[in-house]
């Protein structure tokens, strides 16, 4: 039995459901707190603490969280480069940044630009704050649309790993909220979940994917949810078409990648009109 499979069958059996909860929950604790351990040997290290790695990573390990990070600055750059944009004089906002994994590389890759992040996690943007204040203006924004940015204020948006995870309404008020930001002809630069993800999906989401191309999974929440996300972050899969059709309704389509981030994620470019 797959791991899809086994999820919806718990799920419909509550004492089942809660009890692989509650052993993925004491599984979990115990790698944060050997993790935590390690890190207060050398408090001075630059990276983040392992939860808030964990937050954005969903991985403990601090070499992974560096690789990753590199890794997506990479995409999002040549991306970027890909447009035609002239990447000079910009601003730029990493949003959902948490404590700024992505946007600590980036900056690097495209000297000579303005960065802000911001993200609802206001742990992580305090930690943000006090070790890449020198890189970048950071700001706590609420769960829901608007964010105190006026209108027409950034060249380049850029939100790994959000759309993944936010059902279809709230993608909506955020696209909406996004295109309100950039300025005319600038990009938002994003990932969903496409093709290359769907091997935890169950028969049923596949079928339901199949016949209106958005399907949002509903895991584990409150206590049992590890992340230390809000319950309304979860798991959410895209067709290329959904993608291509619904989101070119806000801003149109400019580019589609399938697995263009890790041969996994899809990456989509849209630009504002």
């Amino acid at each position: 039995m797959d791991r899809s499979t086994f999820v919806a069958l718990a799920k419909r059996i509550p004492p089942l459901y809660w009890a692989a909860g509650a052993v993925r929950y004491t599984q979990f604790k115990s790698r944060l707190k050997i993790a935590e351990n390690a890190y207060r040997l050398d408090p001075t290290r630059p990276l983040p603490p392992p939860m808030l790695r964990y937050r954005v990573h969903r991985a403990l390990d601090e070499a992974s969280y560096l690789e990753a990070g590199a890794y997506v600055a990479d995409v999002i750059a040549d991306n970027a480069r890909a447009t035609g944009l002239a990447l000079q004089g910009l601003r730029i906002l990493d949003f959902a940044c948490g404590p700024g994994r992505v946007l600590s590389q980036l900056a690097r890759r495209l000297p000579g630009n303005r960065f802000d992040g911001s993200d609802i996690d206001a742990e992580a943007i305090g930690w943000a704050r006090g070790h890449l204040g020198d890189v970048a203006t950071f700001a706590v924004n609420r769960p829901d649309p608007p964010t105190n940015y006026a209108d027409d204020s950034f060249d380049i948006v850029y939100s790994v790993s959000l759309f993944t995870h936010l059902d279809e309404a709230f993608q909506f008020q955020w696209l909406q909220e996004i295109e309100r930001i950039l300025k005319p002809g600038g990009l938002l630069i994003t990932t969903t979940h496409g093709k290359r993800c769907l091997d935890t999906c169950a028969p049923a989401e596949l079928a339901e994917l199949a016949a209106k191309g958005f399907v949002f999974r509903v895991d584990h929440t409150g206590r049992f949810k590890v992340d230390g996300l809000p319950d309304f972050y979860q798991t959410t899969f895209h067709t290329e078409d959904y993608v291509r059709n619904r989101w070119s309704t806000i801003m149109p389509v400019e580019r589609f990648v399938e697995g263009g981030v890790n041969n996994h994620q899809d990456l989509v470019v849209l630009r504002k009109a």
